[in-house]
C-alpha cells in the first residue's frame, strides 16, 4: 500500500511516526495486544514471544492486563452501564443499559470527565522511553448501543429520533473533555474506535451514517489534528463504504478488518492516504491455518 522502507536506523517511536506519515520507516513498526486469557493459557510462550518481537508502542511491555473489565462477574461503569463477564480473561457485554427508556434521560447522571482516573495513562506517559504513545479517547456509536441497548438504538437512527442526536452530542462533550486531558500527558496519538460493520455491509445506510456520525467524528478528530498528534480509528467488519469519509475528518491511522473489506479494494481506494494496522485474518486463518498459512497471509498483508 505504498510503504517504501528507509535506510536510517529509527527508534520505535521514530518508526511508528515514520509509518504513519510515510516518510519511510526502516522496518514495519508492529504492536502486542492481547486479552490475559491468552497469557494464561500460553504463559511463557507468550511471555517469550514478546521478548523476541517487543513493540514499538508504549504499554506493551508483555505483562498481562488485569483490572475489573476481565475478572468474572459484574462491575459498573462511569456511565452506569452494567457490564457481565462470563468467562476470566475475556471482555464482558453490557447486560443493564441505564437509558434503555428514554424516560430516563430526564435524572440521568452523566459522567463527569474530570473524575475519569488517568493514574494509568499518567504512569505510561513518564514511562513511554522511546516508544510511540497512543490514547484511547472513547467511542460514539457503541456507547450509545452501552447506553441504549443495540436494538433500542438501530430503531433510533431508522425514526430519527431527536433523543439520540443529544445523546450523540452528550457523548462528542464528553470524549472532547477526555480527549483535552489525555492531550495534556504528550501522546503521540489518540485513538478512537466504534465497530460500524457486519461480516458484508455497514450497519446502517451510509448516507445515514454521514447524515448522523460523521459530523460527530470530524469534531473529535480535529481537536486531535489542530494539537499536531496523529488520529487512530478502529472499526471491526465491512466498512469499506465510510473509510474516505474518516480520512477526510482527519484519520490517519485505521485498524480495520483487511480481510472483510478485502486487501485489493483498500489498496485501491486508499493506497497512499492512510496508515494501516494490519491484524491478521483472526476468523480463519490463525484459527485454523496452518502455520505455511499464516506466513504466505502475512506476505499478501505487506505486499498489498
Amino acid at each position: 500500500m505504498n510503504f517504501v522502507m528507509g535506510t536510517k536506523s529509527l527508534t520505535s517511536r521514530e518508526r511508528v511516526i515514520a509509518a504513519i506519515e510515510f516518510s519511510g520507516p526502516d522496518r514495519i513498526p508492529h504492536n502486542n495486544a492481547f486479552v490475559p486469557a491468552v497469557f494464561d493459557k500460553y504463559g511463557k510462550k507468550v511471555e517469550e514471544l514478546l521478548r523476541r518481537f517487543p513493540s514499538d508502542f508504549a504499554g506493551d511491555e508483555g505483562v498481562r492486563p488485569d483490572g475489573s473489565a476481565f475478572r468474572t462477574g459484574q462491575f459498573t461503569d462511569e456511565w452506569g452501564c452494567v457490564w457481565t463477564v462470563p468467562h476470566p480473561g475475556f471482555g464482558g457485554q453490557v447486560t443493564l443499559h441505564p437509558l434503555s427508556d428514554w424516560k430516563a434521560l430526564k435524572n440521568y447522571q452523566w459522567p463527569d470527565p474530570e473524575r475519569i482516573d488517568l493514574k494509568e495513562q499518567r504512569r505510561l506517559a513518564q514511562r513511554r522511553g522511546d516508544k510511540y504513545l497512543v490514547f484511547g479517547a472513547g467511542n460514539v456509536f457503541e456507547r450509545m448501543i452501552a447506553l441504549r441497548g443495540f436494538e433500542n438504538v438501530m430503531m433510533g437512527i431508522a425514526a430519527g429520533a431527536p433523543e439520540l442526536l443529544l445523546l450523540r452530542d452528550r457523548i462528542v462533550e464528553f470524549n472532547l473533555k477526555m480527549t483535552e486531558r489525555l492531550l495534556e500527558l504528550d501522546p503521540d496519538g489518540i485513538g478512537f474506535s466504534d465497530d460500524w460493520g457486519s461480516q458484508r455491509s455497514l450497519l446502517i445506510k451510509p448516507s445515514v451514517w454521514r447524515e448522523i456520525f460523521l459530523p460527530a467524528y470530524r469534531r473529535l478528530f480535529a481537536r486531535v489534528r489542530e494539537a499536531g498528534k496523529h488520529v487512530f480509528f478502529h472499526s471491526d467488519g465491512y466498512t469499506l463504504d465510510i473509510l474516505p469519509d474518516l480520512v477526510e475528518a482527519g484519520a490517519q491511522q485505521f485498524w480495520v478488518d483487511l480481510t472483510v473489506n478485502g486487501l485489493g479494494r483498500l489498496r485501491d481506494l486508499l493506497s497512499g492516504k492512510v496508515c494501516f494496522q494490519a491484524l491478521p485474518d483472526v476468523q480463519f486463518t490463525l484459527r485454523y491455518g496452518s502455520p505455511e498459512d499464516v506466513r504466505a497471509h502475512a506476505k499478501d498483508m505487506i505486499a498489498a
